[in-house]
């Protein structure tokens, strides 16, 4: 999410063009309410207080997103089945929720720049 908020980030022009072809498509985006804090904080250091909070008011109310409440039930299940199982990687607890949604969503595809996704078993759009 970053890479489409940030015109600075090294991704940005290929995630808006992946993002504008993915919409085109009627494909939608599901995420957790952890990446949009994940997101806020980032544009927060990276913008300022008044962008990380258009950007992410923006996100919050825009049809094409999906976002998923995180349960105290859902971090623990991410928790065992992803950060347990994948014990050797640097997975974020924000990661390991958003590879559970997928999972029990049966969702293959994540819209993601590092290769955390693809170590999970996930394909991503690019």
């Amino acid at each position: 999410m970053l890479a489409l908020a940030y015109p600075l980030d090294q991704y940005h022009h290929v995630a808006v063009n992946v993002g504008r072809k993915h919409r085109a498509a009627g494909g939608r985006f599901v995420g957790t309410l952890l990446v949009v804090s994940e997101l806020h904080t980032l544009l927060l250091h990276r913008r300022g207080p008044a962008d990380a909070r258009r950007v992410v008011g923006a996100l919050l109310s825009d049809p094409f997103h999906e976002w998923v409440d995180v349960t105290v039930e859902l971090a623990r299940s991410a928790v065992s089945a992803w950060l347990e199982r994948f014990a050797d990687q640097r997975f974020t607890l924000c990661d390991a929720v958003s590879f559970e949604v997928m999972r029990r969503q049966q969702l293959t595809t994540a819209f993601a720049f590092d290769d955390d996704f693809v170590t999970a078993g996930f394909e991503v759009l690019r």
